[in-house]
């Protein structure tokens, strides 16, 4: 192929590229959403031009140019997740909703003294199955996916700013400091994975004390316990799942002086009366109908307490809710 052709079959599928692009991160987004698989970006990208021809040249002989069709990373999309045991997840994800002609896992062929460039690359074309105008014109085009977590991803960028390409080209007294570097790169992915999986194992265990008669009054107050003790408390209200909003009702409830679970049900229940009176007085308001509603979870445990307990309050009552102490038992 020469480079006339090259140039005029860029121009003729860059916009089919760029549509292609479009339905893959479309697909991926939607796929991980449904899979409930948590990721950190989506991105792609098209090569331009000036790569295209470098690469095309680059892989032929003499001043031959390859074929451009025989490009496959043309368009490439990047799949940034958290955890490497996500990756076998979306891995999964990728083989079924995609035509895969090809899988390089630079995971397992990397030796074990390099962390580097490891990410999974796959090859392929939007599935067969397809159909309907949508897909005129980029059914038959291929592309690339990457997938690496975060830790992949911020070795690879950094790494991508240093001169040093390739190991032998380090010179001896930095490639400790190199190797180093990479390790940790390394250690960081391991112990979020770590990490992550205890947390799973944590809520686990606290789900199962609640379901005994014990209960997990005697158990500290954090965000699993807090989590599971509301779900459990008000089984009939909306809970919310903000992790942050639960996370900042934790803060608040320590530094109140409550230290466990058992101390917090003691308060509110002193306290219930009051709420349940001030609830029926002032109701939230739907913001869409604009109806009168109830408070979710996080929202009863903070006006009971705002009324019932002077330290979480802070002291700072106003006067719609200092009518209500006198309901507190």
């Amino acid at each position: 192929m020469d480079l006339d052709t090259i140039k005029s079959e860029y121009s003729k599928h860059k916009q089919g590229y760029e549509k292609l692009k479009t339905e893959i991160i479309y697909i991926l987004e939607s796929k991980l959403k449904a899979a409930n698989i948590p990721y950190h970006m989506i991105d792609g990208r098209i090569k331009e031009l000036d790569s295209v021809i470098a690469k095309a040249q680059r892989n032929a002989p003499r001043q031959e140019f390859e074929d451009i069709d025989k490009i496959i990373d043309i368009c490439g999309v990047r799949i940034i997740c958290l955890f490497l045991s996500d990756i076998e997840k979306i891995e999964l994800l990728i083989e079924k909703s995609f035509d895969v002609e090809d899988k390089d896992d630079k995971m397992l062929s990397k030796s074990e003294s390099e962390f580097g460039y490891l990410s999974v690359h796959y090859v392929g074309k939007l599935s067969s199955d397809l159909s309907g105008p949508r897909y005129n014109g980029i059914k038959g085009l291929r592309f690339e996916i990457q997938v690496r977590t975060m830790a992949m991803h911020s070795w690879a960028t950094i790494s991508h700013y240093l001169d040093y390409k390739s190991p032998h080209s380090i010179p001896s007294e930095l490639r400790k400091d190199f190797k180093a570097l990479s390790a940790l790169f390394y250690l960081a992915d391991s112990h979020f994975e770590l990490f992550f999986r205890k947390g799973q194992e944590s809520k686990q265990i606290v789900e199962e004390k609640a379901k005994k008669a014990s209960g997990i009054a005697s158990e500290e107050i954090n965000l699993d316990t807090l989590s599971t003790y509301l779900k459990n408390k008000f089984p009939d209200r909306e809970h919310n799942t903000d992790i942050e909003d639960i996370s900042e009702l934790v803060e608040k409830l320590v530094g109140a002086g409550y230290t466990t679970i058992g101390e917090l049900g003691e308060d509110l229940q002193r306290s219930m009366k009051a709420f349940s009176l001030y609830e029926e007085k002032y109701p939230p308001t739907d913001i869409e109908t604009d109806e009168p509603t109830r408070f979710m979870d996080v929202g009863v445990v903070r006006i009971a307490l705002m009324i019932g307990n002077e330290k979480f309050s802070g002291g700072l009552l106003d006067k719609q809710l200092k009518k209500f102490e006198k309901y507190v038992k």
